[in-house]
């Protein structure tokens, strides 16, 4: 290990002299550029820029069929990239549409080049506007209410409550990746995000329970297409009072991630495994009626939403040991 003596000029400006043979290594002359990165335990970390290409630009060759390039975009998101550059020797019209849908799904992602020899895509986004936390705060939001509305349905037998619970899960979707994203840009150190109290342990757990609320909002759409096909069940106050138990579950499972509190996770846990039998019990009746052709598509989904709530409710309880 080297050491190097912190001199300061100007009364205000630290500096540190950079290793000679690193900085060769690394191809850095004067004026070159690094990255500097601050870590959990105080330390920073130096990067060089990789040669011959920009860090955070991505390029690729459109060689593929379009729903793997969609993928591969995706992909690069989540990998922190801040711009794509797909090209090719001609890109059908089609396939530009298509990206561009693609980024409609990935927040901040914007195409802002556009030929028919490439396509340009740039993450738009100021990553102090957004952090891992108000992430969760906003799946849990939005996955609460497409749990209300599941509710309200069955008391309005409204179809349009059915497309917002449908609609507001392509949101859930934008933010888990986006979530994805920041926790990966933590990982690979490409920015510091000051904004952000989480420590890196804490940040792993918040992207697991983003992953179990993600989940849960692809149930109330299960539930939500189930009730399209077969209107509101005969049975529909028993179902809907069982509705409600998941998603107190869910509340709560958060609530005890954010503080943490081990009693609340605890609760949920508990209140889990007696959900499982009473949702049994509420929900057999349904079995019968007309009204719903499956039952078991409910139900089932039903105890998945409060099974990932209690995934939640563990993280928490880990949480609490740091």
């Amino acid at each position: 290990m080297e050491t190097r003596k912190v001199q300061v000029t100007g009364k205000s400006t630290y500096i540190v002299t950079l290793p000679k043979r690193w900085a060769v290594d690394s191809g850095l002359v004067a004026g070159s550029l690094v990255r500097i990165s601050y870590r959990d335990d105080g330390s920073i970390v130096v990067t060089p820029p990789e040669h011959g290409q920009d860090p955070l630009m991505k390029r690729l060759k459109f060689d593929k069929s379009t729903d793997e390039t969609m993928r591969d975009i995706i992909g690069t998101y989540v990998m922190g990239y801040q711009a794509i550059e797909i090209y090719a020797d001609h890109i059908p019209k089609e396939m530009a549409r298509d990206v561009k849908r693609t980024c409609h799904n990935l927040i901040g992602f914007e195409v802002v080049e556009e030929t028919d020899k490439k396509v340009v895509i740039q993450d738009l986004l100021d990553f102090g506007e957004f952090t891992i936390e108000r992430g969760i705060k906003r799946m849990s939001s939005l996955v609460s209410l497409m749990l209300d509305g599941l509710i309200n349905y069955l008391g309005t037998n409204d179809d349009e409550i059915l497309r917002e619970i449908i609609s507001r899960d392509d949101e859930v979707d934008r933010t888990y990746l986006l979530i994805s994203k920041q926790f990966v840009n933590r990982l690979n150190l490409i920015r510091s995000l000051e904004t952000d109290k989480l420590s890196l342990i804490e940040s792993f757990y918040y992207r697991l329970a983003a992953g179990n609320l993600e989940r849960i909002g692809d149930h109330a759409v299960k539930i939500a297409d189930t009730f399209s096909h077969t209107g509101i069940p005969a049975t529909a106050l028993p179902i809907r009072e069982s509705v409600s138990v998941p998603q107190n579950l869910v509340i709560n499972s958060i609530e005890s991630l954010r503080k943490p509190d081990v009693s609340l996770a605890n609760e949920v846990i508990s209140e889990n495994a007696l959900a499982k039998e009473r949702l049994s019990k509420s929900v057999s009746a349904a079995t019968s009626a007309t009204a719903i052709s499956s039952p078991e598509i409910v139900l089932d989904s039903l105890i998945r939403i409060g099974d990932y709530a209690a995934n939640i409710a563990e993280l928490a309880i880990d949480l609490s040991q740091l």
